[in-house]
Parts: C-alpha cells; sequence; structure tokens
C-alpha cells in the first residue's frame, strides 16, 4: 500500500473523530502550556531582579548610625573610603516623617522616610530609575524638590508631578516617582506597604533641613570591587569603623541581607515550589487523561484490527494508522501548547510585574520549560497509541474482533460482584459493573480527574487559608477600639512632656495612652525570633491583647508571645526564655540578654508582636519614657480629621489607624484573587474538556451495546440514564481523592513553604463551603452532564450498521 493510501485513510479518520482529537489535543496543550508558563516563573523574576539590581548599582554593604546618632558630612566617607575593596561610598540621611499626598479626590496620610542622597556627579550607589518625570539632578541640590516612591505614588494613583506636603518641609513639589534598589519591596513587608508607608528621596541639604541636622548623615551605603569577598570586606569595614570612630555605635548590614533583596529572591524560590506544585499536577492529570483517551481511542478500533489481521494485513501497516492519530494529536497539542503557555506566561508576569514593580525585566516565557512539558506532550501520545496497538496485533483475529466486556482478560473486578447481591435490575446494576470490569480505564479516568479537582481545591484552599489569617490579624488588631490610631513620637519622651501633653489635649481627640515599643529578640533552644515588644497597660480600655493560655497582668515580669512564635521555639507558659532588647544608659543605648518567663500566648497570626506589662519600662532603662501613644478620636471625628489634626506637631513622626495595615493587607490578598481565578477557570476547562472527552469515548467503546439495548426496546433516555450513573461513580472517587489531596497540598503548602517565604506568619489553614461546592460542581456535575451531549449521537446511531461484525 502506498504512502498517500495511508495519509488518506489518517484523514478520514481526522475527520471522523475530529471532535475528539482536538479535545485531546487540548488537554495536552493546556497541560503543556500551564507547565511551561507556570514552571519558569522563578528565573524569570531572579533574572528581572539580577538586572535591576545591577542597573541601578544596588549596595552591597550598610552602615547605619545607632538610632539617634548623626555624623558631620564626609566624616563616614573619609573613614570608609580607603577601605580595602571598597570602589564607592554614598553618605545618606534618613529622616522619619510624615507624608500628605492628598488630592482633591481621596485623602492620603501616612508615615513615611526622608532618604536625603546627594545629587552632585560621583560613583553612582542606589541609583534611581524614573518611572514617570524624572529622577534628582545636579540643578536640584539647592531646592526643596523630591520624588515618590513608584510603588506608593502607584496605589494611590498619584499624577507624575505635584506637590505633596511633608512633616518638617511643609508643601514641596516632586518631581517624578522612582525606582530605587533599597524599596523595591516596601518595608520588606511583600505586599500592602506601600499603602501604609511612603519612601521619599530629597537632596541631603533639604533631607537635613527637615531634619534640623544641618550638615550631618547618618547612614553610608558601599559598593565593592568586582569579585572582592563581602564577607571579607565586612570585616575590614568593621575594623575601620572601631579605630575612626570608637565612641559611635554602628550597625553593617549587607545588601543581601536587606529586607527588599532577601524577599525579592526567597520569594521567587518559594512561590516557584508552590507554582511547581500546581504545575505538576495539572500536567500530571492532562497527561494521564491524554494517555487514557488516546489508548481508549485505539482501543476502541481494536475490531478494525483484527478484520485486518483476518484479511490478511501485516501488523506493522495495521499499527501505522493509529499511530498517525497519535502524532496529529501530539504536533496539535504541542502548537496549541506553545501559544497557551506564552499567552500565559505573558499575562502571570503582567500580574507580577503589578505587584512587584521592578526598572528591568527579562523575558518572561522560558523555551527551556516548555521544551520539556512538550517533550512530554510528543511522547504520551505515541505511547498511549503504541501499547494497545501493540495488544492489539499480538493476539489472534478472533480475539481482536471481540468488543466490550470480552475484550478485557478476566472482566476486571466485574466477576466479583457475581457474589454480592446489588439491588435493581440488570440495567440498574450495569453503571456499576462497566466500572469494575475495566480498572485500568477507571483508575487512570478517575486519577486524571482527581489530580484536576486537586489543583482547584489548592488554589481554592490558599485563598481561603490567606483570608482567615488575614481576618485573624484585623480581628486582634480591632477589637475594643477599632478607630483608635497609632501616633509614632520622634524619640524617647517623658509621658508628662509637652509633645504628650499637646496631643492628650488636642480638640480631635478624645482619650490619650502612651506606650512604648522597642524591638527585641526571642531566644530559646538554638532558636531565635525578631519581635517588637510592646508594653501595655493590661486594664487599659483601650486596647489589650488577647490572651488564650496564661495571663497578662500589672507587675508581672512575663512576656506574652503570639502562638506561632511558640510553636517555632517550642514554648509553653511557664517556660523561661531569653529576652534580647535594648536598655538605655545614659544618652548611649545597648543591648543585654535577660531571662523571662512566658506569661502568656496570643492569637495574633503575626509572630512579631509580642507584649509585657507597661510596669517593666525599668527593665529598657526608660521609665516614665514613651515613644509612642495610642488615641482615639473624639465623638463625630473621622480617623482621616484626627490624622490631619496631628501632622506635623513638635514630636510626632507618624499617624497611622491601627486599621490600615490590616485594610491594605485585605485588599492585596483581593488582588491576587485574580491569579487563582485565572488559573482556576483554565483547570476548571480542562477537568470538562476531561469529562466530555471521556463520555465521547465512553460512547465509542460501547456502541455496540447501546445499540443491543436499543434493539432490544430500551429508550434512548435509559441509555443516557446508564452513562451519566456510570460518570456519577468515576467523578464521585476521582473528587473524593482530590478534595483530600488539596488538603493535603493546602496544609503543605501553608505550612511548609509558605513559613519559608513569610516566617512571621502564622497561617490559619482552612478550606471555605465555597471550595468544597466548586469541586463536587465540577467533578461530579459536570462529569455526569458531559454524557447528555452525546445524546444526539444516541438518537441518530444506526443500529444495524452498529451491530455489524464484518461488511
Amino acid at each position: 500500500m502506498s504512502r498517500r493510501f495511508w495519509l488518506r485513510w489518517s484523514r478520514r479518520d481526522l475527520r471522523r473523530r475530529w471532535v475528539q482529537v482536538v479535545a485531546t489535543s487540548l488537554v495536552i496543550a493546556i497541560g503543556t502550556g500551564l507547565y511551561g508558563g507556570l514552571g519558569g516563573m522563578q528565573e524569570w523574576r531572579e533574572q528581572s531582579n539580577d538586572r535591576s539590581f545591577s542597573q541601578l548599582a544596588y549596595h552591597d554593604l550598610r552602615v547605619d548610625l545607632s538610632q539617634g546618632g548623626h555624623l558631620r558630612a564626609g566624616r563616614l566617607a573619609a573613614t570608609l573610603s580607603g577601605t580595602a575593596g571598597v570602589r564607592a561610598v554614598q553618605e545618606r540621611l534618613i529622616v522619619p516623617t510624615q507624608v500628605d499626598a492628598s488630592t482633591r479626590g481621596q485623602t492620603v496620610l501616612v508615615p513615611g522616610q526622608i532618604v536625603g542622597i546627594p545629587t552632585g556627579k560621583g560613583p553612582r550607589v542606589d541609583a534611581l530609575a524614573a518611572h514617570t518625570g524624572r529622577t534628582l539632578g545636579p540643578g536640584d541640590a539647592r531646592t526643596s524638590t523630591v520624588v515618590l516612591d513608584r510603588a506608593f505614588a502607584s496605589h494611590y494613583g498619584l499624577p507624575p508631578a505635584g506637590h505633596v506636603r511633608l512633616a518638617g518641609l511643609g508643601r514641596v513639589p516632586y518631581a517624578g516617582q522612582v525606582h530605587a534598589p533599597q524599596f523595591f519591596i516596601v518595608s520588606g513587608t511583600g505586599f500592602g506597604g506601600e499603602a501604609t508607608f511612603a519612601v521619599v528621596h530629597a537632596p541631603l541639604r533639604t533631607a537635613q533641613r527637615a531634619a534640623g541636622r544641618p550638615g550631618q548623615v547618618n547612614q553610608a551605603v558601599l559598593r565593592l570591587d568586582p569579585g572582592v569577598d563581602v564577607q571579607t570586606a565586612e570585616r575590614s569595614v568593621r575594623s575601620a569603623l572601631d579605630r575612626a570612630l570608637p565612641q559611635v555605635g554602628t550597625t553593617v548590614t549587607r545588601g543581601t541581607d536587606e529586607p527588599a533583596y532577601r524577599v525579592l529572591y526567597s520569594d521567587a524560590r518559594n512561590d516557584q515550589r508552590i507554582l511547581d506544585v500546581f504545575a505538576f499536577l495539572v500536567l500530571g492529570g492532562a497527561a494521564l487523561a491524554a494517555f487514557n483517551l488516546i489508548s481508549r481511542v485505539v482501543e476502541s478500533e481494536r475490531r478494525e484490527i483484527g478484520v485486518g489481521m483476518a484479511l490478511g494485513v501485516p501488523p506493522r501497516l495495521l499499527a501505522l494508522r493509529p499511530v498517525l492519530m497519535g502524532v496529529q494529536i501530539a504536533l496539535l497539542g504541542v502548537v496549541l501548547g506553545l501559544a497557551i503557555g506564552i499567552a500565559f506566561a505573558a499575562w502571570l508576569s503582567d500580574v507580577l510585574r503589578e505587584q512587584l514593580p521592578l526598572p528591568s525585566y527579562a523575558a518572561s516565557f522560558r523555551g527551556e520549560v516548555f521544551a520539556v512539558a512538550a517533550t512530554l506532550g510528543l511522547i504520551l501520545p505515541l505511547a498511549a497509541t503504541a501499547y494497545p496497538v501493540w495488544r492489539g496485533v499480538r493476539v489472534s483475529p478472533v480475539e481482536a474482533i471481540r468488543v466490550g466486556f470480552r475484550s478485557a482478560k478476566g472482566g476486571g473486578f466485574a466477576p466479583l460482584l457475581k457474589r454480592i447481591r446489588l439491588p435493581g435490575s440488570s440495567l440498574a446494576q450495569m453503571p456499576l459493573r462497566n466500572v469494575v470490569r475495566a480498572p485500568r480505564r477507571t483508575i487512570m479516568t478517575m486519577l486524571g480527574l482527581a489530580a484536576v479537582i486537586t489543583t482547584v481545591v489548592a488554589l481554592s484552599g490558599m485563598f481561603d487559608s490567606f483570608g482567615a489569617t488575614v481576618d485573624g490579624i484585623e480581628k486582634e488588631t480591632l477589637r475594643q477600639t477599632p478607630n483608635r490610631l497609632d501616633v509614632q513620637l520622634d524619640g524617647f519622651h517623658p509621658r508628662d512632656s509637652r509633645a504628650v501633653r499637646d496631643l492628650e489635649r488636642t480638640p480631635e481627640i478624645d482619650t490619650a495612652e502612651p506606650t512604648l515599643r522597642l524591638a527585641g529578640e526571642l531566644r530559646a533552644r538554638g532558636e531565635s525570633i525578631d519581635v517588637a515588644v510592646t508594653l501595655v497597660d493590661p486594664r487599659s480600655a483601650l486596647w489589650a491583647p488577647t490572651v488564650e493560655d496564661g495571663a497578662l497582668r500589672a507587675g508581672s515580669r512575663g512576656i506574652v508571645i503570639a502562638r506561632k512564635a511558640a510553636d517555632d521555639l517550642e514554648l509553653d507558659v511557664g517556660d523561661e526564655l531569653t529576652l534580647r532588647h535594648p536598655v538605655r544608659r545614659g544618652t548611649a543605648i545597648d543591648q543585654v540578654d535577660t531571662r523571662v518567663p512566658v506569661a502568656g500566648i496570643h492569637p495574633n497570626p503575626l509572630r512579631i508582636f509580642a507584649y509585657m506589662d507597661r510596669g517593666q519600662a525599668p527593665l529598657f532603662g526608660l521609665a516614665g519614657q514613651a515613644n509612642r501613644v495610642t488615641v482615639v478620636p473624639a465623638r463625630g471625628v473621622s480617623e482621616q480629621e484626627a490624622q490631619r489634626s496631628l501632622f506635623g506637631r513638635p514630636g510626632v513622626a507618624s499617624v497611622q489607624p491601627v486599621a490600615a495595615e490590616a485594610r491594605e493587607v485585605k485588599q492585596a490578598v483581593d488582588e491576587f484573587r485574580e491569579v487563582i481565578t485565572v488559573t482556576e477557570t483554565v483547570t476548571l476547562f480542562l477537568a470538562l474538556l476531561m469529562a466530555f472527552n471521556s463520555a465521547s469515548i465512553s460512547m465509542d467503546e460501547r456502541r455496540r451495546e447501546y445499540a443491543t439495548l436499543f434493539a432490544f426496546g430500551v429508550p434512548v433516555r435509559s441509555g443516557l440514564r446508564l452513562a451519566v450513573a456510570e460518570s456519577v461513580f468515576v467523578g464521585a472517587l476521582g473528587t473524593l481523592i482530590g478534595i483530600l489531596g488539596g488538603v493535603a497540598v493546602v496544609s503543605w503548602t501553608m505550612n511548609e513553604l509558605l513559613g519559608e517565604t513569610l516566617p512571621d506568619l502564622g497561617p490559619v489553614v482552612t478550606l471555605g463551603s465555597g471550595s468544597i461546592l466548586i469541586a463536587l460542581a465540577v467533578g461530579i456535575g459536570a462529569v455526569a452532564l458531559a454524557p447528555l451531549l452525546m445524546a444526539r449521537r444516541l438518537r441518530r446511531m444506526d443500529i444495524p450498521s452498529t451491530l455489524r461484525v464484518v461488511e
């Protein structure tokens, strides 16, 4: 037979089964496309990070003076410039501030930070890149012109240029919105920080004027020569500081330890691990489905293979026809998968660009990742075709011509049902018998569906868990007086100081309560956790933490820590831990270690929060001092009005509603819904394709059985009822496995993977009823309804032709 003959026959098969060929190809395409789109996100993000940090000459080391410390400009640079390996030094002045960027349509009052930088020519360290407008130049050195952080400005939709009010400077113009490498992630939060904290870059003179520190600096950033070991350079820098500035407290931070740098790279790695789980689940489900569907299509042609062998056609030629169909499915699936992969990668990268804005990005689609998926997409259809063909040509023609359950060796598990008395007629029992008599097909169909349902449940469960976690933070934060504001002072002030008394006497403020919040570190069993220790009044009417286990009592020496902190440090109420904390001695601040008992455990999912009785202020050398004030607006005064009334007050560094951060984190989680929704939609479509294909192929496999039933007078609706019942059995089993698998993936993702990305977050793992209903609707509902699409084919069936064995 000629090559043209086989190609013509292959085209005929393609026309006859074009719906199944296209649907199976789409299954392969979705699996390979999503794998190609999801699988390369880490490499894309890391390359984008590398390009962005390199483009802006990101610092290798940062030197900070201790809190409240300042030096004459030029002294830090002179001390560090001669250090071996140091290529460039840039001095800066960091000034806490409050930013009023309100426009006619919205109120924007947030705490912030002025970063004073030199604007003249010289070696670049932590350069700025303009997103809109322009950056600062030499001509701005003696002006009050500033530029805004791009993430903050974009979040509030601020114009490219305009004016803002800054505490200590008043109304100043801003010339643009910029990227700065240290603030690619604002405050190191990963999400929501750009809404509650504003970074403003200003000429050094302007920042000095805002701080009332003319000619002074408190920070320096360093670039090292290429190839210099950072650890060695860090030791050299510390030694130079100890020699030149023995009386000045300093800290040295590596660029790789900055929150923005650490979060960007660790987030890329850990997010990829999560994405890999979904990519493998979708690809695995598609692979199982494709293998099962193609092998079933070929096996449905088993009778024709037997007829061909009976007529003397060589087996190798009989194998060629189904192999050609497998090649068609494979090629079409890979081509469609390439298009889906490129589109999905482009869409996902656009979403991530909005959440993680950088000045430079690499190409989003990774061809090498897709090549792996495409190879699997090519091999699977051929393997799925080869196996049933190999089985078909190895048996005698008489055995190959047998169809239906007689073609399955041993009848699967159907003989076992003979010993079990089942209710109902033979027709009522037929769906269950069909399921168990071909266990390989049933199991593969069930596992393919289960993999897809696992993905759907895991995606929905992640969103449900994030929502429950944020709700837990919000519930604990907003209890008692949800409209209170947190006022941060510009340093330590006596509780009866003028700055504190002025807050208490402000007409817009009803109640004011001074507090202390200090950075600390919990240590136990070789582990350590950074915390913010707040000294509170346990009997306060404004707010006190909820204590689930133990108690926080006035005069107690103990500390109340988060449930997540207790679990991580393996502590319980009554156990002792080491608290490393600051102690003020005169004008200097030292760090000391103190053993304190765990007095209680609070339920806030954020482990960073810890609380002690305010009577323990002498432990920190701060008796009678406060650096924060909790205030409640007067009756009829809004949070924004109270916030504005405190703007620019002497001693006030920032004012922020306690509800603001919880609201912004909740909004950020809601924005992430788009990623989950789109991925879920694609996955659900994959499940529907699998259901439709499975139903279509089942009709082909059992067409003689249905024809026999119809020949004996069974109505078409009864045949459809049998097909729906069979699909319900398989769908229910696959859905149950998928739900259990989804719960396991959610628990592992939230507790293990998320713990590495956001170690301070103690997630609340949950699965909402809506997520379960979606799984049931797709896994059982859609699969059960798929056979109804075959109703037209059953009604138009030519019964005599279908029952004919040899034409």
